[in-house]
């Protein structure tokens, strides 16, 4: 039997999620320090299908299947010479349980990288320090430290929710397991939104991300705009790189993030030579907006935002306000229907961004 991964495919997701360079130029604005992008932070866990109970242990236990945790996420400079990233993980019960090295770049201000254990790490070392442990908040820090001007700064602190669920009881060699995922509703009500001015500085488009659960990419859904209750574009969501999701095989515990582009909706048009003349100006017409998501065909999201008189969208000021970073509004999604299937409806309240809660935020 193979060994699965709930990791795999979260690579495309940092591959996609950090395609607009210009969402962190204004993450370090005001700092000469390195900056975390939050939003980026993936914590996943990496099963193996035997467990050691100690590391020198001649010989694992066969069968049984035990879990270690994997981390992605982009940090925007300065990141000096002689820097050293590292995450401290810890087990449920708060006990150091094992500090990861990480690959870190040099960069200089206002340039961002992914950080990755992924090059870092032996899977035949991160497997002797997996666990057993069914479910349960697991703490983790991010740390930077640098040698050369002898400091150490904590970048992040979070706690991760482990659960558990049973894996297709058909299959003979799945019987009496429990599958590992990170529990993730908390980002279900949550929703980005902004004007992505990659290749369109002169003229920005209107963007969303969404995350759903008990979803596929072979999903229908598409989100709809309108004006002052008027229809003016729809933006469907298919392509691989709009559908990226947690790994889980399992739909019930999967969870998806889809990307719409609204091409033809743009902010403003600086352009002189013309172009974009048939596209929807949002400087042009102020008041209020309504995005529809229809999944199936059913309506499964609302999420209403207003433009200014300038032009812009009427920012919520969260990201600002939690020191998320980036452009991207973090905006309150209304979610319908029964789509997603069982889910915490209150987990944003306290699991938000790793039990992180933020300041300002009410999800609908």
């Amino acid at each position: 039997m193979k060994n699965r991964s709930l990791l795999i495919v979260f690579s495309i997701l940092f591959a996609t999620a950090f395609i607009f360079p210009f969402a962190v130029t204004q993450a370090n604005a005001q700092t000469n320090e390195p900056y975390l992008l939050k939003r980026t932070i993936e914590v996943k866990p990496r099963r193996f299908l035997r467990w050691w109970k100690n590391p020198a242990a001649a010989e694992p236990v066969y069968d049984t299947w035990s879990w270690a945790p994997e981390i992605k996420f982009a940090i925007n400079g300065p990141v000096a010479s002689g820097s050293q990233i590292t995450v401290e993980f810890d087990t449920a019960d708060g006990k150091p349980w094992f500090t990861q090295r990480m690959s870190t770049p040099e960069l200089d201000a206002d340039r961002w990288d992914t950080v990755s254990n992924v090059q870092e790490m032996n899977y035949d070392e991160l497997e002797k320090k997996a666990i057993t442990a069914p479910a349960g908040l697991f703490p983790f820090r991010i740390k930077i430290k640098n040698a050369l001007a002898g400091t150490s700064t904590t970048l992040f602190s979070g706690k991760y929710k482990i659960a558990t669920y049973a894996p297709n009881q058909a299959i003979p060699e799945y019987k009496a397991k429990k599958e590992f995922y990170v529990d993730e509703d908390w980002r279900l009500p949550m929703a980005w939104l902004w004007l992505n001015p990659t290749n369109n500085e002169d003229a920005p488009i209107l963007n969303l991300q969404s995350w759903f659960k008990n979803s596929d990419s072979s999903d229908d859904i598409g989100a709809f705009l309108f004006y002052n209750g008027k229809q003016i574009i729809n933006a469907k969501s298919g392509s691989p790189e709009q559908t990226l999701t947690n790994g889980v095989d399992e739909k019930p515990y999967r969870y998806s993030m889809r990307m719409f582009y609204f091409p033809t909706v743009r902010s403003f048009n600086q352009n002189k030579n013309g172009a974009y003349a048939s596209s929807f100006f949002l400087d042009k017409n102020p008041g209020e907006y309504e995005i529809k998501i229809l999944v199936k065909g059913e309506l499964a999201r609302s999420l209403k935002f207003t433009v200014g008189p300038n032009g812009k969208m009427v920012d919520n000021g969260t990201v600002a306000q939690n020191k998320i970073g980036g452009i991207r509004m973090l905006m309150p999604i209304q979610i319908l229907g029964t789509f997603d299937g069982t889910w915490n409806k209150t987990a944003w309240q306290t699991g938000s961004f790793y039990s992180n809660p933020l300041t300002g935020f009410t999800a609908q």
